[in-house]
């Protein structure tokens, strides 16, 4: 019976925020992949459609940036998240 208590508060404090955190940051992420891949299948489409050589190379270039920024963005904010719940629980 004690055990079941020790498992239950457990989820009750610590793991049901981590997961919360966990699954927020994975539903962002993966939205964001998506939009990153619907940019890439627009870019292909406009490339067979005929459009400019040089214009579907301006536009890789900035999906290439995009997809960097976004990255970077998205693991900063979870190291940032993660760091502020351990400052947390730490005082």
């Amino acid at each position: 019976m004690q055990n079941e208590s020790f498992w239950r508060e457990l989820w009750k404090e610590d793991l049901r925020s981590f997961f919360k955190h966990i699954l927020s940051d994975f539903v962002k992420t993966l939205s964001i992949l998506a939009i990153l891949y619907l940019y890439w299948e627009i870019v292909a489409w406009l490339r067979f459609r005929g459009y400019p050589d040089d214009l579907c190379q301006k536009l890789e270039k900035t999906h290439f940036a995009f997809m960097w920024i976004a990255l970077l963005t998205t693991g900063a904010n979870f190291v940032a998240k993660q760091g502020v719940v351990l400052w947390k629980n730490k005082r």
